[in-house]
């Protein structure tokens, strides 16, 4: 598989991996790069389009609201928060989309795509932890009704992790954590096919980064109609938009530990 399909650049793989966590990293990636490659794609496809563009207005008035009951948390958080919620969110969206769009495959291939959803699975723990979340788990694929309404699993907070992370944390990073889940699921679906697969749940993306104050231009490439676009062109601008969400969201933590006496919430931008 050409580099270029590589799930991460270099960059991001700097900011988003403890150091401990980089010899796991490099045998996740031969895994899902043999994976991809020798099996091919999924059949499935996302089960949600984009559907109908949310009101503007209403938007921008329930992102204050957030950002208003954030602001109003006086706990100061954990170094790193905003990455390491939106990584939570990705590990455990990437994990659950990759083991249940292999379920039909044959046991070598379910074998090897459980292992890398369980090193998916692992990393998403490490977040956790430096987040003080206690114990998380890929969502269980128990059938297929649990695979095909997965997104809407992950709005419903079925395992009731997005509650944990608002109480631990703030209502924001419960935002960046579901933007993180709905953006490792389309990301699975694009690794996994090598690009020829893409329906981004632009809805969910465009919703969750709004009122995580992400800016528009960050994500935007995320969420984009795929089409007219080739497999490669697919992989370059996901790599690209994972590769820009990342620097910012380190930048703005390192802002915060130089200066920890600003108020930890967002603003919606």
């Amino acid at each position: 598989m050409p580099s270029k399909s590589r799930r991460w650049s270099e960059s991001w793989r700097v900011l988003a991996y403890a150091a401990v966590l980089a010899l796991a990293f490099v045998v996740l990636q031969r895994l899902e790069l043999a994976l991809f490659s020798t099996f091919g794609t999924p059949e499935a496809l996302d089960r949600i389009g984009a559907g109908p563009a949310r009101d503007d207005a209403r938007l921008a008035v329930e992102a204050e609201q957030v950002a208003a009951r954030s602001k109003a948390v006086a706990s100061p958080l954990p170094a790193g928060h905003r990455l390491a919620t939106f990584r939570l969110g990705y590990e455990i969206g990437y994990a659950s989309e990759l083991v249940g769009s292999f379920a039909m495959s044959d046991a070598a291939v379910r074998a090897q795509a459980a292992t890398i959803g369980a090193a998916h699975a692992a990393v998403a723990q490490a977040q956790a932890s430096a987040l003080g979340l206690g114990d998380v788990a890929a969502l269980p694929m128990r059938n297929a009704k649990d695979f095909f309404t997965l997104a809407e699993r992950i709005e419903d907070d079925e395992n009731g992790l997005g509650a944990r992370i608002e109480a631990r944390l703030t209502p924001i990073h419960r935002h960046l954590y579901l933007l993180g889940a709905h953006v490792g699921t389309e990301a699975a679906k694009v690794e996994s096919s090598a690009g020829k697969f893409a329906l981004a749940p632009a809805s969910q993306i465009r919703r969750h980064a709004t009122l995580a104050g992400v800016a528009p231009a960050l994500w935007r490439p995320l969420a984009a109609d795929a089409r007219g676009e080739s497999p490669g062109q697919v992989l370059d601008r996901y790599h690209a938009a994972l590769n820009a969400l990342g620097v910012d969201f380190a930048t703005r933590d390192a802002n915060d530990a130089r200066t920890p006496s600003a108020n930890s919430a967002d603003t919606p931008r």
